[in-house]
């Protein structure tokens, strides 16, 4: 009978494997809630900013509407002084139709910064709503970060307790089918190896439990008989015969 070596090896790996895939993707649930958290506050966040530009641009164009109505409010003034100095009812008539043409000027650029001002106070309602909402966003991610601080301590220790565990079990693999697992390992994360479907009273239906595709018994006899790899045809999967018998068992026997 051969020395089973390669496939307990294997399974030990395999196992290994399921186990950090497993814990992975326990850690990936405790801090999904916490990175979809993280990304409402940054969302809120370039909001703010945004307004907060837009805010500004507004402001910028307000003050630039009210110097150039109070620069033509201090023109007609002077019109108005100049008047006064007229010698002649044309050159009186021609300084009304300026300061008329002047305070209709005026009257849009005073309606366009009442809009503006308008708008201002729009925005900062909105940008103190959004602070609002920032601060909502920043004491419920606190509040993730503190509940799940210790899961994740845990999970991120075991998984460098399971890192340290599959290089052991990764050097206790024979080179050649290591590489074969690894190989196989890119294609099926977690789930290189799968068993051999079968019942003893019917030995018509063998099947991987991987793809659940049919084998033959010659696969299983093999399986049973010799310590090298088998593959599925159908996904690639290496099969294992879970009563495969071990060293201990065989001396045991003896």
């Amino acid at each position: 009978m051969p020395e089973f070596v390669t496939i307990p090896a294997l399974l030990n790996l395999h196992h290994t494997d399921k186990r950090l895939r497993d814990t992975r993707e326990g850690l990936e649930n405790v801090t999904r809630d916490q990175r979809a958290a993280e990304e409402h506050l940054a969302n809120v966040n370039a909001d703010i900013a945004k307004m907060e530009t837009e805010h500004r641009e507004v402001l910028a164009r307000l003050a630039a509407e009210e110097l150039e109505a109070s620069s033509k409010l201090q023109h007609i003034e002077k019109m108005r002084s100049a008047l006064n100095e007229t010698k002649t009812n044309k050159e009186y008539s021609a300084i009304l139709v300026q300061i008329s043409a002047e305070k209709a000027l005026v009257a849009e650029i005073e309606g366009r910064a009442e809009g503006l001002m308008l708008k201002d106070q729009e925005m900062q309602k909105a940008i103190q709503a959004l602070r609002e909402k920032q601060q909502k966003a920043i004491e419920n991610l606190e509040s993730l970060r503190s509940s799940s601080a210790a899961k994740v301590d845990e999970l991120n220790r075991r998984i460098e307790e399971l890192l340290a565990a599959r290089v052991e079990a990764a050097q206790k693999v024979p080179a050649e089918a290591l590489k074969q697992y690894e190989r196989i390992a890119q294609r099926h994360p977690g789930e290189v190896m799968a068993p051999v479907e079968f019942e003893e009273d019917d030995m018509e239906n063998i099947a991987c439990g991987g793809c659940f595709m049919g084998l033959n018994r010659e696969d299983l006899n093999l399986l049973r008989g010799r310590d090298e790899i088998r593959r599925c045809r159908s996904c690639g999967r290496i099969l294992y015969f879970a009563a495969v018998p071990s060293s201990e068992t065989k001396s045991t026997a003896k």
